[in-house]
């Protein structure tokens, strides 16, 4: 890389360089960031606040799924690829070791603060990304991505591929949700 990272005056200042492949490495606040995926391949997130197209939101439904993963979010119309899903809302926290449940936890910033969205997972009577349920990325059940927001506080969720009627909506959760819970992994 053309950039030093000894040519910082201080560990504390904030800076961004351009990787190959459209990636990028960034450090603010304390957090290294390494995107790993080409932006140029992902959906563009639309601004913090906007809502579901009705019609992408008329063709999910939470539902049981009948199985140890409990409630689930399944298609009833077909979903186009990259149909914005929403924004995973929950409560801002910095730490998650006061916790009761951790089963709707998304780490942001890193893995400095999380979003915890058990309150909004208890209301199935209209879909949010965080009744969506874990698939390994490499199987084709995993058919949606989570794109951080450039305010890194914000997770935007979107179809990955055309998702037919009957499919459940699921993404990766990462390796790091299943540390301490390998047993639970489904």
């Amino acid at each position: 890389l053309a950039f030093n990272l000894c040519h910082l005056q201080r560990f504390t200042d904030a800076w961004s360089i351009p990787l190959p492949g459209g990636r990028k490495a960034s450090f603010e606040d304390g957090i290294l960031r390494i995107q790993l995926e080409d932006v140029n391949n992902l959906p563009t997130v639309p601004p913090l606040g906007t809502k579901m197209d009705p019609k992408v939101e008329s063709s999910i439904q939470v539902l049981d799924t009948g199985t140890s993963k409990g409630y689930g979010t399944f298609c009833v119309a077909t979903l186009e690829s990259r149909a914005f899903l929403g924004f995973y809302e929950g409560t801002l926290r910095s730490t998650i070791d006061d916790l009761e449940n951790t089963e709707y936890i998304m780490s942001i910033e890193g893995g400095a603060k999380y979003l915890d969205g058990f309150e909004r997972a208890q209301d199935r009577t209209t879909f949010s990304p965080v009744h969506l349920n874990h698939a390994d990325k490499e199987s084709p059940q995993c058919n949606c991505l989570r794109v951080l927001c450039d305010d890194v506080k914000n997770v935007a969720f979107f179809t990955s591929r055309q998702i037919e009627v009957g499919e459940e909506l699921c993404f990766d959760y990462g390796n790091n949700y299943w540390i301490g819970r390998e047993q639970e992994k489904i």
